[in-house]
This record gives C-alpha cells, structure tokens and sequence, in this order.
C-alpha cells in the first residue's frame, strides 16, 4: 500500500522493463554529465574519450528496451483478451505504449548530449 501512496501508477503499471529504462538512463547522464564537467575543467581527457563509445551503446539500448517493453504489454494484453472478451484492448495497448515513449524520451536529449560531446572530443584530439 505504501509503494502506490508515493509512487506514480506508470512507474508501476510499466513494470521491470520501464524501470531498468529509468536506472539506465540516469546511469548513462550521470556519465554524460561527469564527461562534461571533466571537459569544462580540461581533465581527465582519456576518460571522456574511453567512455564515447560505451555510451553510444547504452543510449542505443533505451528504445530497444521500450521495445521490448511494449512486445510484453501486447502480450499481457492479447493473453488477458483471450481469456476475458470484455478487457478494453486500447487500455492495455496504452499500458504497453508507455514503455517505448519513456525509451524514445530518455533516449533523444541523451544522443544528443553525446553527439556533442564526441565532437569535442574530436577537435581535442585534432589539436
């Protein structure tokens, strides 16, 4: 009862698969915005470039992850369908939904960040 009191319905309707979304995703701006703050102090340069490419790869995997999510919702809601004809199907395909929209949104600003992080990661290099 307590957990519903304090947390959002998404969060929970969302399941496992929104919530490693949301643990990726901080993981992947805490990174983000400890490589810029080591740019703007002119630091550790050898970190921020060792650490582009991972992040391209975990920032690829939020939408897939809100893909996956929503393969599960659909799933829950054609199997909750068979065995009950009067479940509202667009209710569960919203469910669903909610996993990919939160991949695309953490996903979006974050490559974003990242593209121009990697280019000034280049101009460094090149000079």
């Amino acid at each position: 009862m307590l957990l519903k009191e304090w947390v959002p319905q998404e969060l929970i309707t969302g399941g496992l698969v929104l919530w490693l979304i949301i643990g990726l995703a901080l993981f992947c701006y805490g990174l983000i915005f400890e490589a810029y703050y080591y740019r703007y102090q002119k630091t550790n340069q050898q970190w921020i470039a060792s650490w582009v490419k991972p992040l391209q790869i975990l920032i690829a995997a939020l939408p897939l992850l809100g893909l996956l999510g929503t393969i599960i919702g659909l799933l829950d809601t054609f199997s909750a369908l068979s065995h009950n004809a009067s479940l509202s199907i667009s209710d569960g395909i919203g469910k669903a939904l909610l996993t990919t929209q939160a991949g695309l949104l953490m996903s979006i600003p974050a490559m974003i960040m990242l593209w121009q992080l990697q280019r000034s990661v280049e101009v460094c290099d090149a000079s």
